[in-house]
């Protein structure tokens, strides 16, 4: 299965779709996927891209929307615009135009961030993940702490990830705005991490430990 970036001539879109071939296959989802689409978007980049699944004719079908920084090399000031809130709104329009070079494209950051939004879609495929059955309450901090599994996971399967200090920092910015990060909390962190929380019920569980984000300081 060949995957299809949008625009067709985007700058980066041969790299992508190498790296996202490879991804696949890695992850056996090659198998029960038919067809994967990437559409390089202008939504201000974060850990929840957005995706959907759709059962066609000829089987599921994945298409994934992201914002380019995902996939380019680190520089300074790159998404530094980016809020601690966001008021998603899905825009299947990919941007109309790009200056981007191949020699901006990153390998490393193209591969953590496909790597962790693909074992998102495999975990609902295989029935681990149940986003329906989520309290809305809860659906921003689950996503969080589900994420942490991820990258738990992966970096035992030895496949790219964001690294433990990484995931940390992430954690920590989505709750310590809602209230003290205890001790207690960061148990739950390493049980996550380590993937002895693995089941969304387990995990589900222990979010509603966590700081809850509803009460976060507006700014």
């Amino acid at each position: 299965m060949e995957p299809t970036v949008i625009p067709e001539d985007w700058p980066l879109a041969e790299q992508l779709r190498s790296v996202a071939f490879t991804a696949l296959g890695r992850l056996e989802l090659d198998r029960q996927l038919q067809g994967l689409t990437l559409v390089a978007d202008d939504l201000a980049a974060d850990d929840h891209a957005w995706w959907r699944l759709e059962d066609q004719a000829d089987g599921r079908h994945l298409t994934l929307w992201f914002h380019p920084d995902h996939v380019l090399q680190d520089r300074p000031g790159r998404g530094a615009a980016r809020r601690s809130e966001l008021d998603w709104q899905l825009a299947p329009v990919p941007a109309a135009e790009s200056d981007l070079t191949p020699e901006e494209f990153s390998a490393p950051n193209a591969q953590r961030f496909l790597y962790q939004q693909l074992l998102l879609v495999q975990d609902v495929v295989a029935g681990r993940l149940d986003p329906g059955t989520v309290p809305p309450s809860l659906v921003e901090a689950f996503q969080e702490a589900w994420l942490v599994t991820v990258d738990g996971r992966l970096k035992r399967e030895g496949l790219p990830h964001l690294s433990e200090a990484e995931r940390r920092l992430r954690f920590l910015r989505r709750f310590a705005p809602a209230g003290v990060v205890t001790p207690g909390h960061w148990g739950i962190f390493n049980g996550l991490w380590r993937g002895e929380l693995s089941d969304q019920s387990a995990v589900l569980g222990k979010v509603k430990l966590l700081p809850p984000l509803g009460r976060r300081r507006r700014v």
